[in-house]
Order: C-alpha cells, then sequence, then structure tokens
C-alpha cells in the first residue's frame, strides 16, 4: 500500500563502482577510528523469482565488491530498486581477499596434508 515490503533476493553482478566519498570515522575510547568509504554501484539484477532481469544503481559503505563480481541482493523489479544484501553474505566475505583458483587449490592441498609437513 504504502511502498513497504516486496523486496526479494536475488544476485546481481557488478558493471561498475565509483568513489562517492571517503572519510575517516572519529577515535573514540571504544573505537580506533578507521577509513571508510561510499561507493556507487551499477550493477545487472537477476532476481530469484524468475523476473526479468534488469540494470539499476545502489549506494554503499559497508561492502564493496569489485567489477565482475556476483553479490546477493534485495530488489524490487516491478520498480527496478536494488540494495545489497549484506544479511546473506558470511561475515568473512566482506573483506576477504579475492584469490585465484590455483591459490585455493594450494590452500586446499595444504589443509589435507599430514601435520609436520612441508607446504607445496
Amino acid at each position: 500500500m504504502f511502498g513497504f515490503g516486496g523486496w526479494q533476493t536475488g544476485t546481481a553482478t557488478v558493471v561498475a563502482r565509483r568513489l562517492l566519498k571517503e572519510w575517516r570515522s572519529a577515535h573514540t575510547e571504544h573505537s580506533r577510528g578507521m577509513k571508510r568509504r561510499k561507493f556507487e554501484f551499477i550493477l545487472d539484477v537477476h532476481p530469484d523469482d524468475g523476473s526479468p532481469r534488469f540494470r539499476a544503481t545502489c549506494k554503499d559503505s559497508v561492502f564493496d565488491p569489485v567489477q565482475g563480481d556476483t553479490v546477493p541482493v534485495l530488489c524490487k523489479p516491478t520498480s527496478e530498486k536494488v540494495k545489497l544484501d549484506a544479511g546473506r553474505l558470511l561475515p568473512g566475505d566482506r573483506k576477504a581477499p579475492r584469490r585465484s583458483a590455483a591459490e585455493d587449490a594450494r590452500w586446499q592441498r595444504m589443509k589435507s596434508d599430514e601435520p609436520g609437513s612441508t607446504p607445496p
């Protein structure tokens, strides 16, 4: 009735991103003060319900994927609105370095080796 709700899950591919703002948060007794960034993204959105895909923009300062990444989103296909769905990301995914398949395979081999063996 008033536009509340209606968000559904989907995935999106990052087409481009640009830096909108960069700042340092305040240093307090509970926080060290960290550099923060706000990005605007162009996303190719694929709703999970089979609705036609669409291209949209969104802004985010918590999660910063790069061009080509596939990310979980919440979307409204009828109004073509989209936002990144940080709730569906694993906590480590937000800051995880991007590794090649070869690095991942090497890591898995080292993980399954006997204790005390030398790394490959």
